[in-house]
This record gives structure tokens, C-alpha cells and sequence, in this order.
């Protein structure tokens, strides 16, 4: 037992090693885009309803479109680091930080707590790996899930996706012991595993399919008794998911209507500028930068060889990825994120997969070093391609947002209080009056918007309601700076859309161009809108974060200041 423990002391030096990359590669320029929060989602949805819990002296988010489980790890996170290690004191500090014009400490917090989330995703995957089959199938997986692109990607920013990552790996591994044993201490652990997973991704309960499946199996040796613990472990799921989300229970009709309402936008409305209408195509594609070339070949072949040796078992890895994949594949809306929770199974696959090659040469048995050795120069030639994509962008992260050299040039060049159009890619802080040293009364701004407000669903439809005569609307109310962006310009033009097309070819008739950040080099030509790669940066081409900015001055314009007049009209067919 003490020479077998002493043996696996490496792999476990090399996994904490894979670890401390992985969070490095995470929170390496965490901080980027602050104090402004661009990723919609990510300003909307937790970190800020994590804070209103202190403010509110209640735990209910009053949000169930996503489960509160990631909601409440934040505001955990937040009672330790500003309670200074007591997490029942007051908490106002925190409330008047996220309300000042610099909440970036929250958001650094929070946006650690998903990196560590995902890190213990893949500490997870190698403890499965390890005891389905060996430690170094184990580390492989571990050092495939640490560094595929998308997993890198959605722990930077304070979501709640990656937190499926753990809890999966867990119900994979419990469903295959249901199959192999049938010892109810797995259906416990399944069950707990499930609700977990629910209770940070709803879609992420299809992995209880491969629960099902398990029972099935072994119900045809021990006849009905399986069915006890599958039993358990649905009320053990119901308990965990109650854990995380208990307002869903408390609050069920509410939340009925908004996750209903949530599915029938999802399942029936396209995003505008998606361009793509074929989820499968659009899923498969994603998995190739997402995960990589190379692994998603191995986990292919990784699934293929687990099913020679034991085809349950691959069923049962197997079903939960496929099922999510079908699922996302038949909606209206596809994003790459949505799919992250299968990335554990892909992971393990990979990781079998690509020990088994290594160990198939002939002359490498025998020869522990020379094995090792191959297998490492192995598994850096398959995460090559995303090892770079993680190492470039982290840089391209500490770079300053175009959106933010855009404000820079506006505050420099012009008073507070200024009527200028913005087009809906900036968070509403980005509107406000922010000097340093100095506390700005609320209701003074630096822009005054007017015409368009960045809340709810405006920015996916903002682009349906632009037309040419827009324009003459902005010069009668002092509206002569508009500020556009190639993240909602693009969806126009993917989309072809004919008014909206003649708005922008109008402004530039009658403007003049004053201002231009682009997030490419000088001479890089500049790539089509896509909602997955217009935000995630995977492209070699982009230089620094953010869209193409563009500020033009209207002709024949004069420029106003402060807010129109009580009763002044907005242009029919836009929001104000």
C-alpha cells in the first residue's frame, strides 16, 4: 500500500501543476474591462443579485431563468473576503462598493470564484479518470478539461456554466458504480451529484439519463430492488437542487412562468444576426475550437475503444452528451457555452483515448520513463491548438477594451452631460459621470442617452428598429455624436437587413468619421459577426477585446447637452 501511494505521488504533483496553469491562465488580467461589465449576461444575472441580497435582507434572487446556485457561491465568497473571515456581520461596505463607480473588486471576486470552479471541474475529471481506469488516463483528462478554450473562456467571466463541470464528472462516475455494483451509497451520491448540476445549469439535468440507464441494467439481475435506489436518489436530487434554488420550490409559479417564457424565446425566436440554422452543424463546429481538433478526436476515438472493452460503460458516458447535444441542436438559439457541461465525458474519453495510443507502441513497454515521456509530448502536441488560443488571449485580455478607449477619447474631448447615441453593447455604468477622488451626484451623467436604453432583449432587437430617417431625429434633439459597434452593426448585416443597412449607409454620407478603435491590427481585415467568437476572442486576428468602435459626427448638426426637454419626441419604431 505505501510503495502504491508513493507511486502516485507524481501524478498528483502533476496534477496540482495542470491546476495552478490552469487558474493562471484564468486569472491572469481577470480584472479586464472593468469598471465596466460588457458581457450582458454576466452584469445581469449573479454577481449583481449576489450583492442585492445584502441590500434586500433576503436570499431570493427574484431570478430563476438560471438556478441560484452560482448566485449563492458568490455571495458566500463576498461575506468571507469582506466580513474578513466572518460571514454574518453587516454588509454594507459591499452594497456601497457595487454602487460606487469602480465595483471592480466584486467582480474580481466573483469572477475568481467561477475560475476555481472550473479548476475543481478538472481536479474532479482526474479523480473519475483515475479510478475508472488508471492515473494517467486521470491526468490527461484533468490537462484536456483545464485547458480546452471554452472552459478558459467562461471562468474569466463571473457565469454560471462551468460550475456543471464538477458535479457531472461525479454523476458519470456514480451511474457507472450503479451499473458495476449497485451499492445504494451511489445512488446517494449520483442523486446529490444531479441536483447539483441542476442547480447551476437546468439542461444540466439530462444527466440523470445516464442514472436511468444504470438502473436498467441492473434490474435485469436484481429485479425490481434497483428501483428503490433509483428512488433515493431522485429524492436525494430534489433535496440538492432545493439546496441550491430553493426560491424555485417557494416561488414555483413565478418561476414557471419565467423559465417558460425563457424556453419558448430559446426553442422559437432566433437571435438576430445568428446566421447559422443548423444547430448540429453549428454544436459540432463549436467542439472544434472549443475542446480542439485533436481532442475531439480522441474523444471520439476514446468512445470508441471504451465500447469495444465495455459497451455499457461507454453508453453510460456517453448518453448524458449525446442527449444535451440533440437537445441544444433543435432550438432556434445556439451558443457554444450552452454545451460546456459535456465537456467532462468528452474530456475523460480524450484522456483514454490518448494513453491507450501512447501505450499501443511496442516500444514503449517496459520503459516507464520513455512512456511518460511520449505520453507528455503527446498530450502538448493535441492541446497545442488550445494552449495557444488560452495563452493569446489572456494577453490580448490585458489590453485596454476598445469601448473604453472610445469613452477615453469622449471624456477627453467633450463635457459631461453630453446627448450622444451609443449604440446597446456598454452597461449602463458606462453612461455615468465617473471622476477620480470625487463622489458624482447620481444624477449627473457623462453621455445622455435619449433614444436608446440597453436593458432587457433591446440589444438583440435594437437593429430591427433602425431606419434612414432616424437620423433627422437625432439632429432635432442635439443627438450629434452616434457611436456604433461592429457587435450590433454585424448582426444587421448577417442578417441583410435592408432599413437598418440604409441607417448606416446614411450616417456615413452625412457624417463625418471623428474616432475609430478597432480590435484588430492595422491591415487585418475584419471578421464577420459571430456571437461566439465576436465575445470569446478566439481568432488570431483580434489584437485587444472589444468590437469595432466607430464615433462619427452628424453634418449640419449642433450639439446638445443635458437631457431633452420633458415631452420631446423619440423616434417612432426606437426605444427610449
Amino acid at each position: 500500500m505505501r510503495r502504491t501511494r508513493a507511486a502516485a505521488w507524481p501524478a498528483y504533483a502533476i496534477l496540482a501543476l495542470i491546476l495552478v496553469a490552469g487558474l493562471y491562465l484564468r486569472l491572469r488580467h481577470n480584472g479586464y474591462g472593468l469598471p465596466y461589465v460588457y458581457n450582458q449576461d454576466e452584469g445581469r444575472h449573479f454577481t449583481n443579485r449576489a450583492v442585492a441580497m445584502f441590500g434586500g435582507g433576503s436570499w431570493d434572487p427574484g431570478y430563476y431563468e438560471n438556478p441560484s446556485g452560482f448566485t449563492y457561491l458568490l455571495n458566500i465568497a463576498m461575506r468571507f473576503r469582506y466580513g474578513h473571515g466572518w460571514p454574518f456581520g453587516g454588509f454594507d461596505n459591499v452594497v456601497r462598493m457595487f454602487a460606487s463607480p469602480d465595483p471592480s473588486g466584486v467582480y474580481e471576486l466573483t469572477r475568481g470564484v467561477a475560475a476555481l470552479l472550473c479548476c475543481a471541474g478538472a481536479a474532479g475529471v482526474f479523480f473519475v479518470g483515475r479510478r475508472l481506469w488508471g492515473l494517467r488516463e486521470g491526468l490527461v483528462a484533468a490537462a484536456v478539461l483545464a485547458f480546452a478554450f471554452l472552459p478558459v473562456a467562461y471562468s474569466r467571466i463571473a457565469v454560471t456554466d462551468v460550475g456543471t463541470l464538477l458535479p457531472v464528472a461525479i454523476a458519470l462516475f456514480a451511474a457507472v458504480r450503479i451499473y458495476e455494483r449497485g451499492d445504494l451509497r451511489w445512488y446517494l451520491v449520483g442523486g446529490a451529484a444531479v441536483g447539483f448540476a441542476i442547480g447551476f445549469k437546468y439542461t444540466a439535468g439530462l444527466v440523470l439519463l445516464p442514472l436511468l440507464i444504470a438502473t436498467a441494467f441492473r434490474m435485469r439481475t436484481d429485479g425490481l430492488a434497483p428501483l428503490k435506489g433509483l428512488g433515493i436518489a431522485l429524492v436525494v436530487a430534489t433535496a440538492a437542487f432545493f439546496v441550491t434554488t430553493p426560491y424555485f420550490f417557494i416561488n414555483f409559479s413565478h418561476a414557471r412562468h419565467q423559465l417558460t417564457s425563457q424556453s419558448q424565446t430559446v426553442g422559437d425566436f432566433g437571435k438576430v444576426g445568428q446566421a447559422q440554422d443548423n444547430g448540429f452543424a453549428y454544436y459540432l463546429w463549436s467542439l472544434t475550437w472549443g475542446l480542439g481538433w485533436v481532442p475531439l478526436v480522441a474523444a471520439a476515438a476514446g468512445c470508441f475503444l471504451v465500447a469495444r472493452r465495455d459497451p455499457v460503460r461507454a453508453l453510460l458516458l456517453a448518453a448524458f452528451p449525446l442527449a444535451l447535444f440533440i437537445y441544444l441542436s433543435v432550438q432556434s438559439r445556439f451558443f457554444g457555452r450552452w454545451l460546456l457541461p459535456v465537456y467532462p465525458a468528452l474530456a475523460l474519453f480524450a484522456g483514454y483515448a490518448i494513453v491507450q495510443a501512447v501505450g499501443a507502441v511496442a516500444a514503449l513497454r517496459g520503459r516507464r520513463l520513455a512512456a511518460a515521456g511520449a505520453l507528455a509530448a503527446v498530450v502538448l502536441a493535441a492541446l497545442a491548438q488550445p494552449l495557444a488560443a488560452d495563452v493569446r488571449t489572456m494577453r490580448l485580455l490585458g489590453r485596454t477594451d476598445t469601448r473604453q478607449l472610445a469613452r477615453d477619447y469622449l471624456v477627453k474631448t467633450y463635457p459631461p452631460r453630453l446627448r450622444i447615441v451609443i449604440e446597446p453593447a456598454v452597461p449602463g455604468r458606462y453612461y455615468r459621470l465617473a471622476r477620480p477622488g470625487r463622489k458624482a451626484p447620481p444624477e449627473r451623467k457623462q453621455f445622455v442617452r435619449g433614444f436608446i436604453r440597453d436593458i432587457g432583449e433591446t440589444r438583440i432587437d435594437y437593429v430591427t428598429l433602425l431606419r434612414p430617417e432616424v437620423l433627422d431625429h437625432y439632429r432635432r434633439s442635439g443627438y450629434c455624436l452616434v457611436m456604433t459597434m461592429s457587435v450590433i452593426r454585424g448582426r444587421a448585416e448577417n442578417d441583410r437587413l435592408a432599413p437598418a443597412l440604409a441607417y448606416y449607409a446614411r450616417l456615413e454620407r452625412e457624417s463625418k468619421l471623428v474616432f475609430e478603435a478597432s480590435p484588430y491590427d492595422k491591415g487585418v481585415k475584419h471578421l464577420k459577426f459571430n456571437f461566439d467568437h465576436s465575445y470569446d476572442y478566439y481568432p488570431s486576428k483580434f489584437a485587444r477585446p472589444g468590437p469595432d468602435v466607430k464615433i462619427y459626427r452628424l453634418n449640419n448638426c449642433k450639439q446638445g447637452y443635458g437631457p431633452l426637454p420633458k415631452g420631446a419626441g423619440v423616434p417612432q419604431g426606437v426605444s427610449e
